[in-house]
């Protein structure tokens, strides 16, 4: 059995550059995100609450200064 090779699809028959580009890129970039754009968008990330201690990340304090970063969760008001 003879191998037929493949003819690249030329940019005209792709219907333009665009559409040429979107068909060779879409394999590895898979296809582009939709929405529904009427969403409220996600709470910034400094709202999420602490796995220690379940308060708010904003009430946090992060130490940066040694090798290892750490977070001091706030004290409890007594």
């Amino acid at each position: 059995m003879a191998r037929t090779k493949k003819t690249r699809q030329s940019i005209a028959d792709a219907g333009g550059f665009t559409n040429w580009l979107n068909n060779r890129l879409r394999p590895y970039i898979g296809p582009p995100p939709l929405g529904p754009y009427d969403e409220e968008p996600l709470p910034p990330a400094s709202e999420s609450a602490c796995p220690l201690c379940g308060q708010a990340m904003s009430l946090h304090e992060v130490d940066r200064t040694g090798v290892k970063t750490q977070v001091h969760c706030p004290t409890p008001a007594a």
